[in-house]
């Protein structure tokens, strides 16, 4: 049986958009980054989904890659539970994407 405080946790992912927006725009494909990254491709995968974060090492490395700042490339954002997106707040408390 989970706990409340795990149920709570799997409700609340942490992601990185600004990852996911930068390898869109650099036409990066995960399987590409993890290759020249030196690092497994199920592991990057999980960090672009929120499910690990990345050492401090890992980010920079990354964002040295993709030719951009750590800092704003690992930016957090969180999401509630559910199947839409409405709710995304960075740690900032801005609203990053709303849909229906």
């Amino acid at each position: 049986m989970q706990t409340a405080e795990r149920r709570e946790t799997e409700k609340e992912r942490g992601i990185y958009p600004n990852l996911k927006l930068r390898m869109y725009t650099t036409g990066m494909r995960q399987n590409r980054l993890a290759k020249l990254l030196g690092i497994d491709e199920a592991y990057l995968s999980r960090i672009v989904n929120g499910v690990r974060a990345p050492r401090r090492q890992t980010r920079q490395e990354i964002a040295m890659v993709l030719g951009c700042d750590a800092e704003w490339l690992f930016k957090r954002a969180t999401i509630g539970g559910g199947s839409n997106l409405t709710g995304w707040n960075t740690e900032l408390g801005n609203k990053v994407l709303a849909e229906d």
